[in-house]
């Protein structure tokens, strides 16, 4: 009996012994692996160029502070838009009214014609009695984007605005001519919301508006532009006088020394006699090719036309960073 239970206890020992090795050879496997990828990693350091080491390791994190200075000054192209403030029904109403007034007087002070009670887009909600409260803020941002556009635009001292497109927020908005057929795209960078405005001026309008644009703080990119003559302006030109001279005659002089019976009244005539009037041959004037007088040509005084010019820009708003 003694024997038999030797045995048994020697072979639980043994297979506890084969467990702790088999373990053993498992975990040391599994350092010898966690070694050699250790090993190539820092054999692939060494072979790196540059080399990691501390004066390349400064002017890595040198290179990164230039990237983020240069990305806090790409950001100041796309500054952000002034936040809408928060409006009910009765708030929003009078703050469009009052909004759209002063686009009116600011074009009045800038010299920039504008349609009769042009509403800018916004003719729809001109009059009504409720609006919906989740269109409001959409709105609003609306009227600062146009606020911005309007600026550049009264600044470069355009001669008419034509008309304003933006895009429609809800069903909410209608009215002839007003809206885009597109919509506001949200992506992972921001929201880019387009509008199309149209109006009349000449080269240094255009040049005025497109530099305005550019160096707007906020982010307008110019998708499309389309120029053509305005037909509605007709060119003024300068019709100079007429170069051919004309007969000329003396003044009629009453005679100042008057002869014997000259300073009585003659009958039938005037007290004095007077001179006949002396008349001036005119200068001869020099033969056409085709054997009469060239006529006068026409100078034109105002050799540009104005322009009727559509420009499609998109409104670009980047997200806020994240930290």
């Amino acid at each position: 009996m003694f024997f038999v239970i030797s045995v048994v206890v020697g072979l639980l020992l043994t297979g506890y012994c084969a467990f702790l090795l088999f373990n053993s050879l498992k975990e040391n496997a599994g350092v010898s692996e966690e070694y050699k990828s250790t090993y190539d990693s820092l054999a692939a350091l060494w072979n790196q160029v540059p080399f990691p080491d501390t004066n390349n390791i400064q002017a890595a994190k040198a290179d990164q502070e230039r990237v983020r200075l240069f990305l806090a000054d790409f950001r100041k192209r796309f500054a952000p838009f002034p936040a809408p403030p928060a409006k009910d029904e009765k708030g929003f109403k009078t703050h469009l009214e009052d909004t759209l007034v002063r686009f009116r007087a600011e074009a009045t002070n800038a010299g920039v014609l504008v349609p009769p009670d042009y509403s800018f887009g916004f003719s729809g909600l001109m009059g009504k009695l409720t609006y919906s409260t989740g269109n409001i803020r959409p709105w609003m941002q609306e009227l600062e984007e146009i606020d911005a556009i309007l600026d550049i635009l009264y600044r470069a001292k355009i001669n008419y605005l034509s008309g304003l497109q933006r895009v429609p927020v809800s069903m909410d908005d209608t009215g002839t001519g007003d809206f885009l057929a597109a919509a506001t795209v949200t992506n992972q960078w921001g929201v880019v919301t387009p509008y199309k405005i149209t109006f009349r001026g000449f080269s240094t309008e255009i040049a005025a508006v497109m530099e305005g644009f550019a160096r707007s703080s906020n982010c307008f990119i110019i998708q499309n532009v389309v120029v053509v003559p305005d037909t509605s302006v007709q060119t003024v030109a300068y019709q100079p006088p007429s170069t051919q001279p004309t007969a000329a005659y003396a003044p009629r002089l009453a005679n100042p020394n008057p002869g014997p019976g000259q300073g009585r009244p003659q009958p039938g005539g005037s007290p004095w006699p007077r001179k006949a009037p002396a008349r001036v041959a005119p200068a001869p004037v020099a033969a056409a090719p085709g054997g009469g007088a060239s006529a006068p040509s026409v100078v034109t005084m105002l050799s540009e036309s104005p322009l009727l010019v559509t420009v499609s820009i998109d409104v670009v708003k980047l997200k806020a960073l994240e930290h």
